[in-house]
């Protein structure tokens, strides 16, 4: 099992702050698909434009490491990916 952490809105839109979903030996853009499939439309929304291509202001975290957009991680079983959406200030 992969664990997908979520913040701000995110977290909002599933109801909690952690998931796990079976993931193992995926790329963690595949990873976040299923996550998203698994969720609905608004989840897909806040992490994919209507290409289906990541929005390019998400920022992810495997174990706590930056995923580079140009690579793609292969997740295992006990990792954890942190999902972090842009926030607006004032």
């Amino acid at each position: 099992m992969v664990t997908f952490r979520l913040f701000s809105s995110l977290r909002d839109a599933v109801g909690r702050k952690e998931v796990e979903i079976e993931a193992d030996n995926l790329p963690v853009r595949e990873a976040l698909r299923r996550f998203a499939d698994a969720h609905g439309e608004p989840v897909r929304d806040f992490l994919f434009n209507p290409q289906g291509r990541m929005w390019d202001s998400i920022m992810l975290l495997v174990n706590g490491e930056t995923v580079d957009r140009r690579e793609d991680i292969v997740l295992s079983s006990g990792d954890v990916v942190s999902v972090l959406l842009p926030t607006a200030g004032g």
